[in-house]
């Protein structure tokens, strides 16, 4: 199925897809068990078994962070999201501690929680949920941004950034929302046990038309670095060069914090999908790039279907996996893996 990139603004689509070291924030509400690490392996909530691990692989530091809440105030609502520093580890620390924080003080946040409270009286409709469900993540995305904004001037951190993929669960309704290049993916098993995987994000690249576009119009610039990889450079990097400082470029075009970068086009414009799970959809991974630049996606799968019915850690196994083969590939990399079993 082709995923179809709606802005917030416009109509909800609900897509149909054919059958075939720290764990608890301080700050997050009591209610919330909040894991922040590696977790246990499966987690039950509802049908929905949850698994997650993360590891340093071979950078020197790690700037990886993860959040999982299997179960958000609600049995039936779950929440989840992978964030990928660059420049450090700020920005990734920052919304590890925040962005939950955030999205559950706002007001569409509390909306969602009295409207699925009331479901089994008033059956909201998905298309209803999905509508509170995307006012939600949009807000907290950009409100999140504006405080990491905020924290990085104070602290200055002029170019810290990270990428963003979070989903959450209602039912059999799952919204993915993301921002740069951590990208999510769904299994579905046929009654043959054959395999299928399909994306559920798009990398946010500079180079992409609409990307370009807007960074040029906000004079910034397309640049091919490492390996003839696309990069966003805002309009003052030759002069700040000069001056003797070390402006940084990134390799994705939507990001949360990238300060000295946000006047030049760099947004955390989210693009936010809704899908409705299906009785052969037995698996969603979200995972940074030290997952996908190492471990085909089909492979990915396999592996953490296998190691499920093993009886062992799925995540675990797709990290040590990635670290495994990461000089093979040449990458060098953090890794971080949720995978939730449907």
């Amino acid at each position: 199925m082709m995923i179809v990139q709606e802005k917030a603004s416009e109509a909800i689509s609900l897509k149909h897809r054919p059958p075939s070291e720290d764990t608890t924030a301080e700050s997050v509400p009591p209610a919330l068990a909040v894991l922040t690490s590696s977790a246990p392996s499966y987690i039950p909530t509802k049908n929905y078994i949850f698994d997650c691990n993360t590891q340093l692989g071979l950078r020197p530091s790690q700037e990886d962070r993860l959040v999982l809440v299997p179960k958000l105030y609600h049995d039936d609502i779950a929440f989840c999201g992978v964030f990928d520093g660059t420049v450090g580890h700020h920005a990734s620390e920052f919304l590890m501690r925040n962005f939950l924080d955030v999205m559950v003080q706002s007001e569409e946040m509390q909306k969602l929680l009295d409207v699925t409270k009331k479901a089994e009286n008033t059956k909201p409709t998905h298309h209803d949920i999905a509508l509170i469900v995307r006012d939600c993540l949009h807000k907290t995305f950009l409100r999140t941004d504006e405080a990491l904004l905020r924290y990085c001037g104070e602290n200055q951190y002029h170019y810290a950034s990270s990428t963003g993929v979070t989903a959450l669960l209602w039912k059999d309704m799952l919204t993915i929302a993301h921002v740069g290049d951590s990208k999510a993916c769904i299994a579905k098993v046929s009654p043959q046990n054959r395999i299928s995987v399909e994306w559920l994000t798009v990398d946010h690249k500079p180079n992409m038309p609409h990307e370009l576009s807007r960074i040029q119009q906000n004079g910034g610039s397309l640049v091919w670095l490492h390996g003839n990889k696309a990069y966003i450079r805002g309009g003052d990097f030759l002069v700040r060069q000069a001056r003797g400082e070390h402006p940084k470029q990134l390799n994705y075009s939507r990001a949360f914090g990238g300060k000295d970068l946000k006047m030049y086009g760099l947004i955390a414009e989210p693009d936010i999908n809704h899908f409705e799970i299906q009785s052969d959809d037995k698996l969603v991974l979200i995972a940074s790039d030290g997952l996908w630049d190492v471990v085909d996606p089909i492979i990915a799968c396999e592996i953490a279907l296998n190691a499920r019915h093993q009886g062992k850690s799925a995540a675990y196994e797709l990290t040590q996996r990635a670290i495994r083969d990461m000089p093979v590939r040449n990458v060098c990399d953090n890794v971080t893996v949720i995978a939730i079993f449907l």
